[in-house]
């Protein structure tokens, strides 16, 4: 079996896990953790919101995971967007937004890329909060360079957490990453 398919089995269970809320996705290919959330989240919501630290390079990203334009260069906190079939919110959790949407039952929250908050005790703080607050049935976080974050206990605050492992369908990029001495 493919890294991404025991990567999209283990999302897909957690989204079917009534006993489970917060999920963990770390690994090393970023592209590839957030394709398989997002369509993961395509098949069991219609409604979503997603939380990012930069909405100048989010849209970037997400056409970037999916070799496709699927958001426009440049997004705002209050327009709903198309994505893969799904009405989604895109807003900061890194600024202060006009509208912090706190989800509800219908819909979930993505936290991504999530490592910029994990290594600043303050904003680290807030984060915390800012997902105490978070009312939404499934709620996401996808980390990225999360190697380089010396010390972390965000492990201690979610249900469940995923490592996508890329060694079986990237095996260059592991050997790559072990050169460099990133892992």
């Amino acid at each position: 079996m493919s890294d991404e398919q025991k990567a999209i089995e283990a999302v897909n269970k957690f989204l079917n896990d009534d006993t489970k809320r917060i999920l963990l996705v770390k690994g090393y290919d970023n592209d590839a953790k957030l394709r398989v959330v997002l369509s993961c989240l395509n098949k069991t919501f219609d409604k979503g919101i997603i939380r990012t630290s930069s909405m100048s390079r989010f849209p970037d990203l997400v056409n970037r995971a999916f070799n496709k334009k699927l958001l426009p260069t440049s997004i705002t906190s209050t327009t709903t967007y198309e994505l893969r079939g799904m009405t989604v919110i895109i807003n900061s959790y890194a600024t202060t937004t006009r509208q912090n949407h706190k989800g509800n039952d219908n819909c979930f929250t993505v936290f991504f890329p999530v490592q910029t908050v994990l290594d600043d005790s303050k904003r680290y703080k807030e984060f915390l909060e800012e997902l105490a607050h978070t009312k939404s049935r499934k709620v996401i976080l996808i980390t990225t360079n999360e190697w380089s974050i010396v010390k972390w206990d965000i492990e201690n605050h979610v249900d469940e957490v995923y490592f996508y492992s890329i060694e079986e369908d990237n095996p260059q990029a592991m050997n790559n990453l072990r050169n460099n001495g990133a892992i």
